[in-house]
Formats: C-alpha cells, sequence, structure tokens
C-alpha cells in the first residue's frame, strides 16, 4: 500500500492508485514516528517531519502560506513523504468559536490535502496520534488508510529486550527468564520496554559499586550481564502507561474506522 506506490508508479495508477493519506494511532510508545521514518527510508523518499509549530504562526494568513510551501516543496521534492506527528493537534474538529485564523488555516490544510490527491503525484500524508476521536471528519475521510497500531505482543517485547541488551553485550538471560519478564510485562509498550531495559542495565553497575570498586577505573567487560533480578527491582521504578480504558477506546476506534481489524 505504501511502499511499492512509491517505488513504482507507473503500476500503480489509475485503478490501482492508492490512497495518499495514511493514519496511524495508538497509544503512545508504540512506534508510530519510527514507522514514518522506515516507509520514507525503504521508499527512498523525501521525509518531512512536521509538528504544529512548524507550519502555525502569530501573523495572520502566515500559516497558510507554510501550508502551502509544505505541499509545493513536496511536489517537487518527489517521491516524498509528509509525516505530521499529533495530527488532531492540528486538524481536530471544527466547533463553533474557535479562532478564524484557526479555522482558515485547518481549510487550506484540507484543501491541499485533497489537491494531491490527483493520482499521478509521488506524495504520501502520514498523520500519527494518540487520540483520533479529536480528528476532523474531513480529516478523517482524506486519510483513507488508517491503521491501529497496537501494544507490543510478547514475542515483540522479548525481541526488545534482546535487541536492546545485545548492542551493549549484556545478555545473557535464559528463555525462562525471558518468558517471565514478557509475562510480567504485559500492557507496556515499546517505550515503557526501553525504560524498563534501561533501569535493568544499571543493576550490574549498583552492584560494583555497593562492592566499594572504584567507578573510574571500572571496564566495561568486568560488569556481569544484566539477569532476572536486575528486572525485577527496575519493575519497581518502571510501570505501564497506557490504562486498559485507553485500549478500549483504541480498539472501539479501530473498529468504526480502522482498515484492519484484530
Amino acid at each position: 500500500m505504501v511502499i511499492w506506490p512509491l517505488l513504482r508508479p507507473d503500476i500503480f495508477k489509475g485503478c490501482r492508485s492508492p490512497g495518499k493519506g495514511l493514519l496511524l494511532f495508538g497509544p503512545p510508545g508504540t512506534g508510530k514516528t519510527m514507522i514514518g521514518k522506515a516507509i520514507a527510508g525503504e521508499a527512498k523518499a523525501t521525509f518531512f517531519y512536521i509538528s504544529s509549530s512548524s507550519v502555525t504562526s502569530k501573523w495572520v494568513g502566515e500559516s497558510e502560506k507554510l501550508v502551502r510551501a509544505l505541499f509545493g516543496v513536496a511536489y517537487c521534492r518527489q517521491p516524498a513523504v509528509i509525516f505530521v506527528d499529533e495530527i488532531d493537534s492540528l486538524l481536530s474538529k471544527r466547533k463553533e468559536g474557535e479562532y478564524e485564523s484557526y479555522r482558515r488555516f485547518k481549510t487550506q490544510f484540507l484543501i491541499e490535502m485533497e489537491g494531491f490527491d490527483s493520482g499521478s503525484e509521488q506524495i504520501l500524508l502520514i498523520g500519527a496520534t494518540n487520540r483520533p476521536q479529536e480528528l476532523d471528519e474531513a480529516a478523517r475521510r482524506r486519510l483513507t488508510k488508517r491503521l491501529y497500531i497496537p501494544l507490543p505482543s510478547s514475542d515483540a517485547r522479548s525481541w526488545i529486550i534482546r535487541n536492546l541488551l545485545e548492542k551493549d553485550g549484556l545478555f545473557k538471560l535464559s528463555k525462562e527468564d525471558t518468558d517471565k519478564i514478557c509475562e510480567l510485562t504485559e500492557g507496556y509498550s515499546g517505550s515503557d520496554m526501553k525504560n524498563l531495559v534501561q533501569g535493568a542495565s544499571m543493576g550490574p553497575l549498583r552492584e560494583a559499586l555497593k562492592q566499594g570498586i572504584d567507578i573510574t577505573k571500572l571496564k566495561q567487560e568486568d560488569m556481569r550481564p544484566v539477569n532476572l533480578e536486575d528486572f525485577e527491582s527496575a519493575f519497581l521504578e518502571v510501570s505501564r502507561s497506557v490504562s486498559l480504558d485507553e485500549i478500549g477506546a483504541y480498539e472501539e476506534y479501530n473498529r468504526k474506522f480502522g482498515s484492519l481489524s484484530f
């Protein structure tokens, strides 16, 4: 849906032309921004990272010009991926009483999104949000593919642990220990897992300090690998950041508007 149309626009045209908008929604810390960067890298596309501060201005009319300039530059640098982080802050639901300049800005953004969706341009707009319910209906329509990025599974959490520790040569956990850690981390996001591994990796260093070893003379190879006890200590400091109620809201939104169901 994403990579091939950017690499082979001669095939994906006409009826095969995919949508030019992709919405990634889900709990915080699940790697939505990383997915956007990976798409741009795989497609060898120009990557534009946009936040609210990039295209908003205190001067009346300046924000609309910035939006028009953004899509104009993307058109000149095709293939291009425009990644809008926290897109709900830019394209929230329009309502009465909001500032006229903000309403004009959102209208201009929606017009530009509609304008480049002609099937010939190699431009992909990716929006990421933790609050998809607040997204404007017109923006949701233009983001034709809406993918739910859930919390990592047990296998994914195991991979995160192994990958982070192996980079520093600290992985010596048995499969049983890894399985136990994955069982205890049910409901943890990818970001939570990273914080947990960082906390556990401090265990060997704390042990060396308790033994009175001078840290300035301590060598990396003299420290022991991370073990299960280090993770048990890290659990006291790092807990999951996503509640079950929030997960239920994401799953309900995915059932209503998502492109894929789990």
